[in-house]
């Protein structure tokens, strides 16, 4: 099984020496019938990771790192770079933004959307936040400890107007 890279001609196992790619991968494009070195090395790239400047398979990343395999590959058709796909601290939707907003800040945002002057994205722009955090407040998901006694302050002044 001899193939052809930058000028020389040499076996598929020397050539998975030389570059560090697995040796199943460049196989498995060898017998797909391509024949040049440059060939097997694209090929077996659309099966392989680069993390920390090696290129390996999702299984030896997850092994080498101790992650779920699952949750990688996941991770990775979605377009994530292997060194995030491995970290377990994946951002979850608005996970740190009720933090930047003070309780005063919230009781304003729901008394501006209790008497409809602003809309919910306007009021996420001047805010800093998410618009599902806007969202959250107005249905008492989040600071409804707090909005909630503003709700029936608020009703109250609507209803002897």
């Amino acid at each position: 099984m001899s193939v052809q890279y930058q000028g020389q001609s040499m076996s598929v196992y020397r050539l998975a020496q030389l570059t560090g790619y697995p040796m199943t991968s460049l196989y498995r494009a060898y017998h797909k019938g391509l024949r040049t070195g440059e060939e097997l090395l694209a090929e077996a790239t659309k099966h392989l990771v680069t993390y920390q400047g090696k290129v390996m398979t999702a299984r030896q990343l997850c092994a080498a790192t101790d992650t779920s395999y699952r949750r990688v590959l996941r991770r990775l058709k979605a377009g994530v770079p292997a060194e995030k796909a491995v970290k377990d601290n994946v951002d979850r939707r608005g996970k740190n933004c009720a933090s930047k907003l003070s309780p005063s800040e919230v009781l304003r945002i729901y008394e501006l959307l209790f008497t409809k002057q602003v809309c919910q994205h306007t009021l996420a722009e001047e805010y800093g936040v998410h618009q599902s955090t806007i969202s959250d407040i107005w249905r008492h998901k989040r600071w409804g400890w707090l909005t909630a006694p503003l709700r029936y302050q608020l009703e109250g002044k609507a209803s002897n107007e």
